[in-house]
């Protein structure tokens, strides 16, 4: 299956693979150096997916190359593009937020310096979740290493013309381990418990996450977080890198906090009620900037339990 996709621009396709880099989230899927091209295997509809993106064009005028071969059963067309318009925030215009904010004071300069760096989600809800859980009070190397042995545990390898692709476990697979198995590759007691209870939940039909996609924020994070191990931060994150909602606003998240302070001059890091006040002018962009806000700090959330 071929076709081409031409993403609202402007879209910076190397900007968003090159930050996969930066934050160690290329576990599952290969670059290439010019960061034009993506590959990875992701399941749609359960079936197991070869896909390769190749972006081409310019910032102004972007193309993607997608080239996609289910390899254990059929998925349609147009379901597939859905999925990869959802993956790379193909449809989001983002033109309208930046002349909104191209004289701002403090946002301008943020705002221009990652121009086209658009959302690129996770490509799977479970994965995405378990990914933040991981990263909650460990440094991004830690993190990464944990998401690795973790993949080596439960995951699968699929061969694609000679390259060996990780596939990130299942809620089923994850499911069957244990707390001890979690213990010995260097999670924690807590960590472990959360993300083997999650997928059990999963497992057992108590939690289906396809049908977060059709609820507002709100109830997605109602939904979400009665369970264990998942607290607000969790949520917002998985709003932002999993489903890529465009107005959240981790208001608690230290990394924005952080950012705030540095970007507006201030002499303390603003608390967390006085970031939903400053931001109440962000809106429906409440996302986007504080995306932007992270890197120009050169990392991702703060990794802080808020459960």
């Amino acid at each position: 299956m071929k076709f081409t996709l031409a993403p609202k621009p402007p879209f910076d396709f190397q900007k968003m693979m090159q930050r996969l880099t930066v934050t160690g989230k290329t576990h599952v899927l290969k670059l290439n150096e010019q960061f034009t091209k993506y590959e990875k295997i992701i399941r749609i509809d359960d079936v197991y997916c070869y896909i390769k993106v190749v972006s081409s064009g310019t910032v102004n005028q972007p193309f993607l190359e997608c080239i996609i071969k289910p390899l254990n059963g059929e998925v349609n067309e147009r379901e597939v593009k859905n999925k990869i318009q959802q993956l790379f925030s193909t449809e989001i215009d983002l033109s309208p937020l930046y002349k909104h904010f191209a004289v701002h004071n403090e946002l301008a300069n943020v705002l221009n310096r990652f121009e086209g760096l658009k959302l690129l989600t996770d490509t799977d809800l479970f994965e995405s979740i378990v990914k933040i859980i991981i990263g909650q009070q460990v440094n991004l190397t830690f993190a990464g290493t944990l998401t690795e042995r973790l993949i080596e545990a439960a995951g699968e390898e699929v061969e694609i013309e000679g390259e060996v692709f990780q596939v990130f476990p299942t809620p089923e697979a994850v499911s069957k381990l244990t707390y001890e198995d979690l213990r010995e590759l260097q999670f924690s007691q807590r960590k472990a418990e959360y993300i083997i209870d999650l997928a059990k939940l999963i497992a057992d039909g108590k939690l289906h996450l396809e049908s977060l996609w059709t609820m507002t924020d709100e109830q997605v994070i109602d939904t979400l977080l009665p369970i264990r191990g998942i607290g607000k931060w969790t949520i917002e994150c998985l709003l932002i890198f999993g489903m890529g909602r465009t107005d959240v606003l981790p208001a608690a998240d230290i990394g924005l906090r952080n950012a705030i302070r540095k970007v507006w001059q201030l002499t303390e890091q603003p608390t967390e009620e006085e970031v939903r006040k400053l931001a109440e002018n962000w809106k429906p962009w409440r996302t986007y900037i504080t995306y932007y806000l992270w890197e120009s700090l050169n990392q991702t959330p703060a990794v802080v339990d808020h459960t």
